[in-house]
């Protein structure tokens, strides 16, 4: 990789930066990173509740734009959600290569998503699966229901969103792409796979013991391994 070279980080709904913290040590020194804090997070609900997935999608729009001004190639990380915004980008030609965690293309929600939403909610995180979805929680916990009024359309665009990427975006990426998947994973299915591989893009790693948010010991190895290989593999 050239030394005029950056990588953008997006995360998920309702999520933080936390999340790429295993990442963000291996990034080379040379290489620009900023990490994007989508509108509304890092906030409370009522935050939340005002903005939309139309800002999401225009502020990284311009953070994408913004270091093409000053690199060569900009590649892009993205989890959960971050994902779509990023393939967004990548399918107008403006990313060099994308690097997805658990991108949710296919939903399949478990028991374990609404438990582990308790847990966090009563800071009963004594599991590591709980404490590390507490950990990317990116909205500070908010008892006034009446603060949740934009939450519902919130995730209406999100599953809109989810149906045009892949009946539309997904179709127009050309650049190579790295997807990691985990098994346990209490909201995307595995088959979101499929919606890669069927358009070409195969390069997929499943993590046999890790969830939505929570990475095994074995498995962040190979999540920091695959992604070494995906910067070495970049166009310089």
């Amino acid at each position: 990789m050239s030394a005029r070279c950056g990588i953008i980080f997006v995360h998920g709904i309702v999520g933080n930066n936390h999340i790429f913290d295993l990442l963000a040590p291996h990034v080379p020194a040379h290489v620009e990173s900023k990490f994007i804090t989508l509108k509304g997070h890092g906030d409370n609900a009522l935050a939340f509740s005002k903005t939309s997935m139309a800002e999401w999608k225009s502020q990284v729009a311009t953070a994408v734009k913004d270091m093409q001004a000053r690199c060569h190639h900009v590649l892009a990380v993205g989890h959960s959600m971050g994902c779509l915004l990023i393939m967004e980008q990548a399918a107008q030609g403006n990313l060099s290569g994308l690097f997805l965690l658990n991108p949710p293309l296919r939903i399949k929600p478990r028991l374990s998503l609404l438990s582990n939403a308790l847990r966090v909610m009563l800071r009963a995180t004594s599991t590591p699966v709980a404490q590390a979805a507490k950990d990317a929680y990116g909205i500070s916990l908010d008892f006034n229901p009446l603060h949740y009024y934009g939450w519902p359309l919130r995730y209406i665009e999100l599953f809109n969103e989810i149906r045009r990427v892949k009946n539309v975006v997904i179709n127009h990426l050309h650049c190579p792409v790295l997807t990691i998947l985990s098994a346990n994973d209490e909201m995307v299915s595995l088959s979101s796979a499929k919606e890669l591989t069927r358009r070409g893009h195969s390069e997929i790693i499943t993590l046999p013991h890790s969830t939505h948010y929570y990475y095994s010991p074995a498995d962040r190895n190979a999540i920091t391994t695959q992604f070494n290989h995906f910067l070495r593999q970049s166009p310089a």
